[in-house]
C-alpha cells in the first residue's frame, strides 16, 4: 500500500528535522576516498607499475573493462556525465581513432610485459555508445578481441539511448557479443521528459523490448530512473515505477538527481528557483518521499532493494550476491562482485586496480596529446592506505547491506572495532538516538527510516570529511 498523505506529511517533517540536524552529504562513496583527494600526477608511471605488479599471474587477473564514449547528439538537462554534444559524426570518428590507439597501446604493454590479464566483463558507457556507427563499432570489437575473448565474456553491456536505436540495431549488438542492455529512462511522465529535454514515451521502450529482443540479451535489461526532476510528484513517480514493473527489466537503478550547476551549468535549464523562475525541482525531503513511493511500487512488483539506490528481480545475479554478501558497489553501479578490478579506457575513465585508483584526463586536448605521445592518459592517481581499505570496507557494507557485522569486520580487517573507531562511536550514538541506526555490541544496522540517510552514516567513517558529523552540507542538492 502506498504511503498515505498524512503519513507523507509526518515523514517529510521528520526528514526535514534530520536535514536540519545533519545536513546532506554530496558524497555517494563510489570511491573511498573521494576523487578530490587523489593526487594529480599527469604521468603514467604509477599505472604501468601497478599493472605489472597486479597482473603477474592468473591468480590476480580477473577484471572488468570500461570504455567511455563521451559524445551525445542531444543535451539532457539533468546530466552530470562527462559528455559533449555534437551532430558532427567526424568528431566521433576522430575520438574513436584515439580510443583504438589507447587499446592498442594497452595490448602492447600487456604482451611486452607477459602479463596475465583475464577480462570477464566489458561495459560501454558514455555519453551515448549508441552514437557509434557500425563501421567504427566493428573496428572497436576487433580491437577489443586483441585483449578480450568476446565469446567467453560473462557480461558484455552497453548503455542505450532508446531514441537512437531500433530493433535491427539491437540485433546487431547481439551479433557482436553484447548480452546486457542498460536503458536511460529517467522518467515516463511527458511533462518531466519535456522539462529535461528527453522525450521518450513508454511505448517506445515497449516496442523495442519485444520477446525476440528480450530472448537475445540473456544477461538482462537495466533501467536508470532519477528522483528529483522537474514536475515530479508522488503520482508521476509511481506511474513511472508501475511502467517499469510492466516492462520488467531485471535491474533498476533509482538514482537521486545530482544537482551541481557549478560543475554542469546546463542543469540551470531545469528551473531551479533562481533568477526569478519558479522552483520546479523537488527539494531534499520531497525527493526522499518520491524515492519511498517508487520503492513501494517496485517492491510490490517483485523487486528487492539491492543496496542504497538499486533494485533487482529475485532471480537476478545481483540479488543472489546481495544474499551471499558478495555484492560490490562501484562507478558502474552494483555488481555481483566477481570482478572488483576495473580497467578504464577513454577520456575521463576510471580504473580500480587492487588498492589503487587511476583516472584518465577530463580535457580532450590533454587526452589527445597523451595518446599521440604514446602514453597512457593518466591524470590522477591514488594509493589506498591500510586505513583507507578498512574504512572503505565498513562504508561498502553500510551502503550495500545497510548493516555492519562488527565481529566480521574485526576478523576481516584484523582490528578491535571499538578501539579502532573510538572517535566515531560518539557519532554513532547520536545517529542511534535520532533513529537512523540501531547500534549494538555486534551490529550497526540502518533502520528503515535511516536507510534514507545511508550516506550520512557512511560519513561517520570518512576521515577525509572536514567537518563534524553535525556540520551541514546544504550547498548542493545532492544525496
Amino acid at each position: 500500500m502506498l504511503i498515505k498523505n498524512s503519513q507523507k506529511r509526518e515523514e517529510k517533517d521528520r526528514i526535514n528535522d534530520m536535514i536540519k540536524q545533519y545536513g546532506t552529504s554530496a558524497f555517494m562513496y563510489t570511491h573511498y576516498p573521494h576523487k578530490r583527494f587523489w593526487d594529480v600526477k599527469n604521468d603514467d608511471k604509477d599505472y604501468k607499475s601497478v599493472l605489472k605488479s597486479s597482473f603477474k599471474s592468473s591468480d590476480n587477473a580477473k577484471a572488468l573493462l570500461y570504455l567511455h564514449i563521451p559524445y551525445c547528439q542531444q543535451l539532457c538537462y539533468f546530466c552530470t556525465c562527462h559528455m559533449s554534444i555534437t551532430k558532427n559524426y567526424n568528431k566521433v570518428k576522430e575520438y574513436m581513432e584515439l580510443l583504438f590507439r589507447e587499446i592498442d597501446a594497452f595490448k602492447k604493454f600487456v604482451t611486452d610485459n607477459n602479463l596475465s590479464l583475464s577480462i570477464k566483463e566489458v561495459h560501454l558507457g558514455g555519453g551515448s555508445p549508441t552514437f557509434i556507427e557500425r563501421t567504427e563499432f566493428d573496428i572497436l570489437c576487433d580491437k577489443l578481441s586483441g585483449i578480450v575473448d568476446l565469446n567467453e565474456l560473462d557480461e558484455f553491456a552497453i548503455e542505450i539511448d532508446p531514441r537512437r536505436v531500433d530493433s535491427e540495431q539491437l540485433k546487431y549488438y547481439r551479433t557482436k557479443g553484447i548480452n546486457r542492455l542498460s536503458f536511460g529512462i529517467q522518467d515516463f511522465d511527458i511533462d518531466v521528459q519535456k522539462a529535461i529535454n528527453r522525450v521518450q514515451p513508454p511505448e517506445l521502450i515497449e516496442n523495442l523490448l519485444t520477446p525476440e529482443i528480450r530472448g537475445m540479451f540473456t544477461n538482462g535489461i537495466n533501467f536508470d530512473i532519477i528522483c528529483g526532476l522537474p514536475h515530479q510528484t508522488v503520482e508521476t513517480i509511481c506511474m513511472t515505477a508501475e511502467e517499469c514493473v510492466k516492462l520488467s527489466p531485471e535491474r533498476i537503478c533509482l538514482n537521486f538527481l545530482h544537482y551541481s550547476p557549478t560543475f554542469a551549468p546546463h542543469q540551470k535549464l531545469m528551473k531551479d528557483g533562481k533568477d526569478d523562475r519558479p522552483d520546479e525541482l523537488p527539494d531534499f525531503s520531497e525527493r526522499k518521499i518520491l524515492f519511498q513511493s517508487a520503492q513501494e511500487v517496485l517492491e510490490t512488483g517483485g523487486y528487492m532493494r539491492t543496496g542504497y539506490d538499486h533494485f533487482a528481480k529475485l532471480n537476478d545475479r545481483v540479488a543472489a550476491a546481495m544474499d551471499d554478501k558478495k555484492m560490490h558497489w562501484n562507478s558502474l553501479g552494483v555488481t555481483p562482485g566477481e570482478y572488483t578490478n576495473i580497467i578504464g579506457f577513454g577520456i575521463s575513465s576510471e580504473s580500480t586496480i587492487h588498492n589503487h585508483y587511476f583516472q584518465n584526463y577530463y580535457d580532450m586536448p590533454d587526452y589527445v596529446t597523451s595518446i599521440k605521445e604514446e602514453k597512457f592518459p593518466i591524470y590522477r592517481v591514488y594509493e589506498q592506505s591500510e586505513d583507507d581499505l578498512i574504512r572503505k570496507d565498513v562504508i561498502q557494507k553500510l551502503r550495500n547491506y545497510f548493516e555492519v557485522n562488527i565481529k566480521e569486520a574485526e576478523s576481516f580487517n584484523n582490528i578491535s572495532f571499538n578501539e579502532y573507531f573510538q572517535r566515531e562511536i560518539g557519532d554513532l550514538r547520536t545517529l542511534e538516538k535520532d533513529g537512523i541506526i540501531e547500534f549494538t555490541a555486534n551490529t550497526i544496522r540502518l533502520t528503515e527510516f535511516g536507510r534514507q540517510f545511508t550516506n550520512i552514516a557512511c560519513r561517520v567513517f570518512d576521515k577525509y570529511y572536514t567537518g563534524e558529523l553535525l556540520k551541514k552540507d546544504l550547498g548542493q542538492r545532492a544525496v
